[in-house]
């Protein structure tokens, strides 16, 4: 028996046990907030799925212990990446930019707006394997082109699971930069957020990536590949975007920051399986998980693209996106026929009754050296 089935009303048991049960209706459970299922499932319990030795997986694994620094610039070096990916069903994907966001485009177009200065732009888009292995697109270099031969269709393909963390301002950036809708994403942090309300705890806050590794045991340091970049050295690089907002952009683009960019994704299939696992346990199956994590991605990551209004630090104080939206998200998903009310049911909060106010002004400013910096050393 399901474990948070003992943990519900008796009517909801009923709708979970009823595929033609009423569909979802917010608001309509009072107890929600204080909701807890039958068995708490701690990251540490839940993590248990096992997950394959890079040894057991061929010479292809076994080869992809180190992380190089190089990029990929040219039409010759991305067909060799797409042939490499053809028979991949699940990558990993990152971008990085210069205040990364939808910025100084609207659906295609780059627009002039003299209170906020050129800013949003991708510039690498990062894809990692099961195997362990990371590629970087030098997307600042081949602009469009990039996505003329093959990569679009990759990216776009619902079948090709897109492992990811916090997507929204990577999908806003793509979109209205490139035309690009990611398809088949499975959001690591909103995963996060739908166990944790599975378990019932609040969810006012998203978990970071650092947080969330440490939360599931992946230790980093470790990770083949991984503890080449000290943890002193990311500080530094993390020093430098705040002194210089086009660091992503200025080429050639130092090794570090290529190591830096790639290694963003290499721990995405650990933490993909412990995620899965943990939420199949709340779910009844890992198909129910994954469906909802699909379904669920899909409206997670849209919340910024389908925006007017740019959600990057220069246009609003993007520190106010670390609020989860149960509005935004749940609402959506109840009205979503492929899901089962009772599941809805299970994670709805009285708190998902209200949207959440828009985020507050911006804490930067850009000087006259085309320089962001905090409106408290003004």
């Amino acid at each position: 028996v399901y474990s948070c089935l003992g943990a519900l009303p008796a009517t909801l048991q009923l709708a979970a046990m009823n595929a033609n049960a009423s569909a979802f209706v917010p608001g309509r459970n009072p107890n929600a907030a204080a909701f807890v299922p039958g068995q708490l499932c701690t990251p540490a319990a839940c993590s248990t799925a096992t997950v394959a030795d890079p040894s057991s997986r061929g010479p292809a694994a076994r080869r992809a212990t180190e992380v190089d620094c190089s990029l990929i610039t040219t039409q010759e070096e991305l067909q060799g990446l797409l042939r490499r990916l053809a028979s991949e069903r699940l990558i990993c994907i990152d971008t990085e930019g210069c205040d990364l966001s939808k910025g100084s485009w609207r659906n295609g177009q780059r627009i002039e707006d003299p209170a906020v200065p050129l800013h949003g732009q991708v510039c690498l888009l990062q894809i990692g394997t099961e195997n362990g292995e990371a590629y970087a697109i030098d997307l600042y270099e081949m602009g469009p082109s990039a996505f003329t031969s093959g990569l679009r269709q990759i990216l776009e393909d619902p079948q090709v699971t897109k492992v990811v963390h916090d997507f929204r301002q990577d999908e806003d950036a793509l979109w209205h930069q490139f035309g690009v809708l990611v398809q088949g994403k499975f959001d690591c942090q909103l995963a996060d957020v739908f166990i944790r309300r599975l378990q019932g705890h609040r969810t006012g806050y998203v978990m970071g990536s650092a947080k969330l590794f440490s939360s599931y045991g992946i230790e980093l340091g470790v990770l083949p590949g991984y503890g080449a970049l000290t943890q002193e050295q990311k500080l530094k690089i993390h020093e430098r975007f705040s002194q210089d907002r086009h660091l992503w952009s200025r080429r050639p683009l130092p090794d570090d920051m290529v190591q830096y960019a790639k290694f963003d994704v290499l721990p995405l299939p650990q933490l993909y399986q412990k995620l899965l696992a943990s939420l199949a346990q709340f779910t009844q199956s890992e198909e129910v998980a994954m469906r909802l994590l699909r379904i669920g991605s899909e409206v997670y990551n849209s919340a910024f693209r389908v925006q007017p209004a740019c959600r990057c630090r220069l246009c609003c104080d993007a520190g106010e996106s670390a609020r989860f939206d149960g509005n935004w998200v749940l609402m959506q998903l109840a009205a979503s026929s492929e899901l089962e009310p009772w599941l809805m049911q299970c994670m709805w909060r009285t708190e998902d009754a209200q949207p959440l106010s828009p985020p507050g002004a911006s804490k930067f400013y850009v000087n006259e050296r085309d320089e962001s910096v905090p409106l408290d050393r003004a």
